[in-house]
């Protein structure tokens, strides 16, 4: 069930950028460091909402990796100590 709520909710947020994005076809200019380009508004929003996603995922993942590799090796020490009590 909280897979196809989150689902749900994951389609209801892009759908809400894609109309988001379709309201603003004007054109904006976008300054970078070392050069300028002129860009569509929908075009900009959509660029950072990927790279938003992209650098939480990635945070994301390696936040997990690490509670991940903390869990195996506190499970690792766990049976070593309940083998030596053992004995």
């Amino acid at each position: 069930m909280i897979k196809v709520v989150k689902k749900g909710l994951a389609l209801a947020i892009v759908l809400l950028a894609f109309v988001i994005g379709t309201q603003n076809p004007e054109v904006v200019d976008v300054n970078y460091i070392i050069a300028s380009s002129t860009l569509p508004l929908s075009t900009l929003m959509s660029v950072c909402f990927v790279v938003g996603v992209l650098v939480g995922c990635v945070i994301s993942v390696t936040v997990f990796s690490k509670l991940k590799w903390q869990n195996y090796r506190l499970k690792k020490n766990n049976r070593r100590m309940i083998t030596d009590t053992e004995r």
